[in-house]
């Protein structure tokens, strides 16, 4: 049974300014280039050794099944050695980003309907948590078992702004710190259009940029109300930050929702976990750039590009 009420939750977006103040301006003031002040969670518990979850699709956008003694993974331009520590049935852990914000109320039905479809299609001792995010951000599900969902989480009121990037930042700070799978994914179901975060998008990119990080997918919904140049910019936010996250940016629409959502839940019980030992295991808050090979170039091999080392 559900237990953990809206009432007595954290708010998400008060952990996102925590994490504002606790990087000084790095979160407000720093370009997206700028390595030496990184924007990623402060839990790297197995660190030096990194975890990177990776998707390979073919170019119609089919999963692959790949032999795994076939992945190259370089660091810097340099070779390492790697283990494999997640099969396709390997449990996950899935946060699912929810936005009730006004504009999606009437996508209520669509959203109860591609959040269940997921849920059960995890594999056996996956766990699931979730967020919901108007102007502020809820922790409306801590990390569950996926088989002891109560899913009337999903009965929020619809209303006020869009708070997307600061939700993004919180939920990656509250990932690094309870997950406890290493086959990992983020799912945000959103029209995007951010107007209320206290932080900009590339503080939100910059926080998917940690070892052992999520896969960040994308599902958008287009805002009916928007105007087409509008709904282009929303579209693009939320393929940015999919990309970045070194995951896959799905359209939801009335006419394809089914098929899409079966999509999505073949590319991600299709996850490889590959995993290396940095070659430079010093705490320096330093980007290091990641390039995973193939010898089929035709394949796409959606992973993170960079991610920063842990801070002292």
């Amino acid at each position: 049974m559900q237990t953990w009420k809206r009432g007595a939750l954290w708010s998400l977006a008060a952990i996102a300014l925590l994490a504002v103040a606790a990087s000084g301006k790095s979160l407000l003031g720093q370009s997206s280039g700028d390595a030496s002040r990184p924007a990623a969670p402060a839990v790297n518990k197995s660190w030096p050794e990194v975890n990177l979850n990776v998707v390979v699709l073919d170019k119609h956008d089919v999963p692959q099944e790949i032999d795994e003694q076939k992945f190259q993974l370089f660091e810097d331009g340099s070779e390492r050695p790697l283990e494999f520590r997640a099969a396709a049935d390997s449990p996950m852990s899935i946060a699912l980003l929810i936005d009730t914000s006004g504009s999606m109320y009437k996508r209520k039905p669509a959203i109860l309907s591609v959040v269940t479809e997921i849920v059960k299609s995890l594999p056996a001792g996956s766990e699931v948590m979730a967020v919901q995010f108007d102007d502020q951000s809820f922790l409306d599900l801590p990390f569950t078992d996926a088989s002891k969902i109560d899913y009337s989480f999903l009965n929020e009121i619809y209303r006020g702004g869009t708070a997307l990037f600061d939700t993004v930042v919180a939920t990656e700070n509250y990932f690094a710190a309870h997950a406890r799978c290493t086959k990992r994914a983020i799912v945000l179901l959103s029209d995007g259009g951010d107007n209320t975060s206290h932080v900009p998008m590339r503080a939100a990119i910059q926080s998917l940029l940690w070892p052992g990080a999520p896969t960040f997918y994308s599902f958008v919904f287009s805002d009916s109300h928007a105007a087409f140049g509008q709904k282009l910019l929303d579209k693009r936010d939320m393929q940015e930050l999919a990309k970045a996250g070194g995951g896959v940016a799905f359209t939801a629409t009335e006419t394809d929702l089914v098929s899409n959502t079966a999509r999505f839940v073949s590319v991600i019980r299709s996850q490889y976990v590959l995993t290396f030992a940095a070659a430079d295991p010093a705490r320096n808050s330093k980007a290091r750039k990641l390039e995973v090979r193939l010898p089929d170039k035709d394949l796409q091999i959606h992973a993170l590009r960079v991610y920063y080392a842990p801070a002292q």
